[in-house]
């Protein structure tokens, strides 16, 4: 069995990431013919929507072998509306190879994978493409990408660029070839005896400079950077061999006990909902049960399907370090961890949904099917948090921006035939309890239900999330019905007493009983809910807004009326920095007042300015500053009513 070397491959859009993957596939042999992204032509676009629009919407795995090697390429969107994309795929990766285009260099986008990357500890490449750019200043980039993404970031090619059309990209065939006292400098950080005899001018052996480099690139520590000319294949070869060089001494798992994990759900039209697995040990046949970790459900694998872009080739199995789709898995979510070892792992998502907006069916006629689609999509894509509210008739998507939302709409109508209308988005505020407080509720009546609970509620410091813990025993409430307390927390946070979902609090289940004949699982949900809300109501709760960082580069003499702004829009900055008669501003401001300022911007200085945002919090905002909803559906503290709603006595 060959090895397998699974990559991602990111990008701010326009870097060049869909073409490098074009490249790839050509070099290795998989496809005769290059395809362009402008044309609609690329093997991993293959939705209708990114051909016409010649962006990436949606990630896309494909296989080639190189030199006895099997790769998985995975390509990511590379616009910031699907950030949540480029998470799942992540999951499935061994490497990363994060695109940087040489002339636009390090945007608010390259930063924020960045670091996703850190976070995940992911091996990665970075390759500065579009060197032939008039004007690229490739030792100012070098110094940016150290400076606002890792002081590692090292180049291990050289490159002379005498004018346009005249690169030379050195091959990568020995230490020699480099920067050498840059490089050693680098490496030397990572291994004392490279450190020792740097510093005191003695010879190190390749060989020893060779091993301790892999080990800080294998490790993330250590980051090569790489050129290239994408769409005119310079330098692609070069990084197949280099990535080989570091990364292809993997062995051969597929006899130790199974080991996946879900990255990615699509329906297919035939098979129903697909699961795309990433194998890390182990092996997958068709008919066997496999265990998820996370509702400890097993289920059967009906098909196994290699995955090429669009394309789902059947197989008999899959081992480790393969990518498939697998038909089989109805209870499967994004995240979800198969197998016979516990990795001791959760999936969370970096990317947080600031606004949310109300999507109509043209055809009321429709309506019901729209619905449908929504909740098949949000499976797909769990970020987008589809509430329907069928007392107010309304289907809610949480979203990150307008790209999302016209893409969304075109999907809708090309994958269900349904024309949909967006309303205008709104910021989503969340809230928070004010101070400690209990709720109770004894739900004992009409008979037969038995449910008594009592929950101490505690604030947190912002971005802590929810905490729960159960301080009664099994002797006063029995494990069956603490799990559905448990399942039901979620579920009574959605909305608080402001209409926002609440956050930022510890909830612990302080009191409560069962019946031995009348207590149902059901019970504990309904008196849950009730609990919960009272809690909140004698807790009362401050409005959370999001919060949006900024850096700011405008000419000198903006600065003024840039400060006006930013303190009409209830924002901070740090103290702004002043070159060439330009300026630089960092700060935070609160979405609401932000959203359109980046086109008031580029308007006032004749899109000589920009702006680059991104979320960075929730923090408390005065309520007249912010916005609160009516409850949506039937509130708790609607106590009867909520009740007979419950049990069903009332549509």
């Amino acid at each position: 069995m060959n090895p397998t070397i699974n990559i991602a491959i990111l990008a701010h859009v326009d870097a060049g990431k869909t073409t490098l993957t074009e490249q790839l596939l050509f070099h290795s042999g998989e496809i005769k013919t290059i395809g362009n992204v402008n044309k609609g032509t690329t093997v991993t676009d293959s939705l209708e929507v990114e051909k016409q629009r010649g962006i990436s919407v949606a990630s896309a795995s494909v296989g080639f072998t190189y030199k006895n090697i099997d790769f998985n390429i995975i390509d990511t969107p590379g616009h910031a509306d699907f950030m949540s994309e480029v998470e799942r795929s992540l999951l499935a990766a061994d490497m990363a190879i994060l695109v940087v285009s040489a002339y636009e260099g390090v945007q608010s986008q390259t930063k924020i994978i960045w670091e996703i990357l850190e976070k995940l500890n992911l091996p990665r490449f970075v390759l500065i493409n579009k060197v032939d750019r008039q004007d690229v200043d490739i030792e100012k980039l070098i110094i940016e990408l150290k400076e606002k993404l890792n002081t590692f970031i090292v180049p291990i090619q050289n490159i002379d660029i005498q004018g346009i059309g005249e690169i030379t990209i050195s091959p990568i065939q020995s230490i020699e070839n480099i920067d050498k006292e840059n490089f050693i400098e680098a490496i030397a950080e990572f291994d004392d005896d490279v450190l020792n005899n740097y510093l005191s001018g003695e010879d190190i052996p390749i060989n020893k400079i060779d091993t301790v480099y892999k080990n800080a690139v294998e490790s993330a520590r250590f980051f090569p950077a790489m050129f290239a000319i994408a769409k005119n294949s310079i330098g692609i070869e070069e990084l197949l061999e280099e990535i080989i060089n570091v990364f292809s001494n993997s062995k051969d798992l597929s006899l130790e006990p199974l080991s996946a994990v879900v990255f990615k759900l699509n329906h297919h039209p035939q098979l129903g909902l697909l699961s795309y697995l990433r194998v890390f040990k182990g092996s997958i046949h068709k008919k066997q049960e496999i265990l998820n970790r996370r509702n400890g459900i097993k289920e059967k694998v009906n098909q196994i399907k290699k995955v090429f872009s669009s394309k789902l080739i059947d197989v008999e199995e899959a081992l480790g370090g393969h990518i498939v789709a697998v038909s089989g898995f109805s209870e499967a979510r994004v995240g979800d961890f198969i197998g016979d070892i516990d990795l001791n792992k959760e999936f969370s998502y970096n990317t947080i949904p600031i606004l949310q907006v109300e999507v109509k069916a043209v055809n009321s006629e429709d309506y019901t099917s729209l619905a449908e689609a929504l909740y098949q999509l949000s499976i797909e894509d769990p970020l987008l948090r589809f509430n329907w509210y069928k007392e107010e008739k309304q289907l809610l998507l949480n979203v990150n921006g307008w790209i999302q939302i016209q893409i969304l709409e075109t999907l809708i109508k090309d994958r269900f035939g349904i024309e949909v209308k967006f309303e205008t988005p709104n910021i989503i505020y969340k809230e928070t309890p004010k101070s400690t407080a209990f709720g109770y509720d004894e739900y004992t009546m009409p008979k037969p239900c038995w449910a008594i609970v009592k929950f101490e509620v505690e604030p947190l410091k912002r971005s802590s999330g929810v905490i729960y813990n159960s301080k009664v025993g099994v002797n006063d409430i029995l494990l069956k019905y603490q799990k559905e307390i448990e399942r039901t927390i979620p579920k009574a946070l959605e909305q608080g007493i402001k209409g926002w979902e609440v956050t930022d609090l510890k909830i612990t289940l302080i009191e409560g009983e069962d019946h031995v004949m009348h207590s149902r699982p059901g019970d504990f949900a309904i008196a849950t809910n009730l609990a919960i809300m009272d809690a909140l109501k004698n807790s009362d709760t401050d409005l959370l807004e999001p919060i949006m960082k900024f850096e700011l580069q405008a000419q000198e003499d903006l600065l003024g009326q840039i400060v006006s702004d930013i303190y009409k829009m209830r924002g901070e900055f740090e103290q702004p920095i002043f070159a060439d008669g330009n300026i630089k501003i960092s700060g935070k401001l609160p979405a609401a007042t932000s959203m359109e300022y980046p086109i008031t911007l580029a308007s006032r200085s004749g899109g000589k300015a920009s702006i680059q945002m991104q979320f960075d919090s929730y923090q408390i905002v005065d309520v007249k500053d912010g916005k609160l909803r009516n409850y949506k559906g039937i509130n708790p503290l609607d106590r009867s009513k909520f009740i007979l709603k419950a049990r069903k006595a009332i549509q």
